[in-house]
């Protein structure tokens, strides 16, 4: 048997039967087939609980992305909107000027796990309003991370993990990240779903 010591992750990449796991600045990846990573995260205990400097730093994002759009006169900022039909609410929908502009919910939760994931993305399926979603936690769990599509995002403050690159992320998103709470970079979890 063959020890390697991981110290550090780049990269989560799913890719329908498999999870591919890049670590040590990319000179080691382990392929998961479906069936053990599903068994791994079966046998995982629920996400950690977050720390009081985490959730400090989800609500710190949560003032300073409110605060970003209404120095930038976004033409909408709501607060409080309810998910689609459901009993969930965003905290913030924002909808920047502009002719291409999307309008996008963000649901701030101490843990997120799948079953808040796949409620909000029913919500969103049902909602004429919001156009995409992000769901943050101070924590969330890899089967968050791999869920949701192209209008489903989840972002954890714990690890700078994301669903999608800072590149591909709203841009008031980013730009309150990296101004703001001095995030360099996000740690990107891709999903291909075949």
């Amino acid at each position: 048997m063959r020890e390697v010591r991981v110290e550090s992750v780049e990269g989560l990449e799913m890719l329908g039967g498999a999870l591919r796991l890049s670590a040590n600045a990319g000179d080691l990846e382990v392929v998961f087939p479906r069936e053990i990573w599903e068994r791994i995260l079966a046998s995982a205990s629920e996400p950690t609980q977050p720390t009081e400097e985490e959730l400090a730093e989800l609500e710190s994002l949560r003032n300073a992305l409110a605060g970003y759009a209404r120095e930038h006169s976004f033409n909408t900022v709501l607060e409080g909107v309810q998910c689609g039909g459901s009993e969930l609410e965003y905290d913030l929908v924002l909808r920047p000027g502009g002719l291409f502009a999307a309008t996008t919910g963000y649901h701030f939760a101490p843990v997120v796990a799948p079953d808040l994931m796949a409620r909000v993305g029913t919500s969103l399926e049902d909602d004429d309003f919001v156009e995409q979603a992000y769901v943050i936690g101070a924590v969330a769990d890899a089967g968050s991370l791999a869920a949701g599509d192209d209008a489903l995002r989840t972002l954890s403050m714990r690890g700078r993990w994301c669903s999608t690159s800072r590149f591909e992320m709203a841009p008031e998103l980013w730009r309150t990240l990296h101004e703001k709470l001095g995030w360099k970079d996000v740690k990107t979890v891709t999903t291909e779903k075949r």
